[in-house]
Order: C-alpha cells, then sequence, then structure tokens
C-alpha cells in the first residue's frame, strides 16, 4: 500500500453475502464499512453502493436493496417518468430508458436509494433518481 493508501485507506475487504455473492469494500472507517455490489439490473451491469460493517450489509439497507432488484418492472417504470420529464422540460423527445440513458449504479440510503443514469449523448450527464418506497421523489443533475 502506497503512502496515500497509509494515510487514507485500509484494506479491502471481501466476504460472501448470502443474497449477493462475493462483495468488496471501497471504504472503511472505524466499525462503517461501505460496500460494492456488482449486480444486472435494468439491462446493464450496475454497481450496488451500501453501507454496514465488517460482517456486511446493514439488514435495513438489505432489505432496500432486495426490494429494489425484486421489483425491477416498477423500478424501470418510475424512472422512465421522472426521465420523461426532465428530458421534457429540455425540449427532448424520450424515447427510452435504453435509448438515452446508461444506468450506473443504486446508492442504498436510510430510507431509500438513489438510481443513477447516465447520458448516452450530449454531455454524458448523470440523471440521479431519488426513491423511497420503490417510488421516484425526486431528480437530482450532476455534470
Amino acid at each position: 500500500m502506497g503512502i496515500f493508501g497509509k494515510l487514507f485507506g485500509s484494506k479491502k475487504l471481501k466476504i460472501t453475502d448470502v443474497d449477493f455473492g462475493e462483495i468488496e469494500s471501497f471504504f472503511t472507517k472505524g466499525n462503517k464499512v461501505s460496500w460494492r455490489v456488482k449486480k444486472r439490473f435494468l439491462d446493464s451491469d450496475i454497481e450496488i453502493l451500501s453501507t454496514g460493517n465488517q460482517d456486511g450489509i446493514s439488514e435495513n439497507q438489505r432489505r432496500i436493496i432486495l426490494n429494489a432488484l425484486n421489483n425491477e418492472i416498477e423500478i424501470k417504470t418510475e424512472s422512465e417518468k421522472a426521465l420523461n420529464e426532465e428530458l421534457e422540460n429540455a425540449e427532448i423527445d424520450f424515447i427510452s430508458i435504453e435509448k438515452h440513458f446508461e444506468p450506473k449504479a443504486l446508492s442504498v440510503e436510510d430510507k431509500g436509494f438513489v438510481m443513477s443514469f447516465q447520458e448516452k449523448e450530449g454531455q454524458n450527464y448523470f440523471f440521479n433518481i431519488h426513491f423511497e418506497n420503490n417510488k421516484q421523489i425526486g431528480v437530482s443533475i450532476d455534470g
């Protein structure tokens, strides 16, 4: 590990999770561990980012992830509604997620998650759809 790794990082942890298979940490601070899970979702390879401890993903976040993964059609429908509205505001005709966006990540929060889509053409902006109970509640855009 280099000097920055010693100063700011820690050794990555890898465990086998009962629901997600092999998962790997990408940040550790004290007992808090940020975990990365690679999954196929919305016809794309995405990363699921969550927190927990050295033993794995927290139970609340596990429940949120599994609920989203088990309701993929609902998540896609909600995402399409949100993305359609955003493109409509920019006077762009929305055709489909597949035409305009690449699903990139699902970041889990305490009450829900954020599904991030990268624009395929144009500025490659990230459209982040915020979900609670598998219903979209807002969109943020990162350049």
